[in-house]
């Protein structure tokens, strides 16, 4: 395979995790992290000091070829962390497909409300602390949160490695 389509790939793949996190879909953070992680690593790998983007800085002594290192150490290092955020999420994968969650409920001690990010959304999400665990709950249509639900009886289900709420009831 040729440089620029690893490339290619890894930026694809890169784009399914924004993609994942905001459509609320688990399996596209999973398999777009590790993706781009393996494209970059893989890129990082194939890049020679010879390809067609280097040859003007090869004819410099000594900036040429540090340049290309840095650059092919960057990509690498960008893979790995790509690569290392992916174990999580595959740690959480049997929990995800046999829908065996985690559980937690009771009446969090403290709730806080972030605004919509963009003009289009109604609401933003929220951050509830219920027995010191720390949740992210994005907004569902068919359980809206509003303003108040200080006192109220939460339960929820979660991955317990990536901490990702898959659903919650509020009563």
């Amino acid at each position: 395979m040729k440089a620029p389509l690893i490339l290619g790939l890894g930026i694809t793949f890169f784009l399914f995790v924004p993609l994942g996190i905001y459509t609320n879909i688990f399996p596209f953070v999973t398999i777009g992290l590790t993706g781009a992680g393996l494209s970059f690593i893989l890129y990082s790998l194939k890049i020679k000091n010879d390809w067609k983007g280097f040859n003007r800085m090869q004819k410099l002594p000594f900036i040429g070829s540090s340049v290309v290192w840095i650059y092919r150490l960057g990509i690498l290092g960008l893979g790995a962390v790509a690569l290392y955020s992916a174990s999580s999420f595959w740690a959480d994968s049997p929990a995800y497909i046999k829908k065996n969650y985690a559980k937690i409920e009771g009446i969090p001690s403290k709730i806080v409300y972030e605004k919509a990010p963009s003009m289009g959304q109604i609401e933003g999400t929220i951050t509830v602390i219920i027995n010191n665990k720390r949740l992210s709950i994005a907004p569902n249509p068919r359980y809206p949160i509003k303003n108040n639900v200080e006192g109220r009886h939460f339960l929820i289900n979660y991955l317990p490695n990536t901490e990702w709420v898959m659903d919650y009831t509020i009563k």
